[in-house]
């Protein structure tokens, strides 16, 4: 995922797109997310399935966040 076209997007208001970018390719896993939010202190992107926090692993494909308490 290209992290500054993603904030642009955000920037611009166009959620929708930016988190279709984030999930090009892999729309139809189980765990593809459905929402985000941006992290305040290092603004970075932050993936949400249904309440349950997700994270992309060394293959790109979806997961469940291993450690929530960051």
């Amino acid at each position: 995922m290209d992290q500054a076209l993603f904030n642009r997007l955000c920037r611009a208001g166009k959620f929708k797109d930016a988190l279709g970018l984030a999930i090009r390719g892999r729309e139809h896993e189980k765990y593809t997310p459905s929402r985000f939010s941006m992290d305040k202190k290092s603004g970075l992107p932050i993936f949400y399935r249904g309440n349950k926090r997700v994270e992309a692993d060394a293959t790109g494909e979806w997961q469940l966040a291993k450690n929530t308490k960051l």
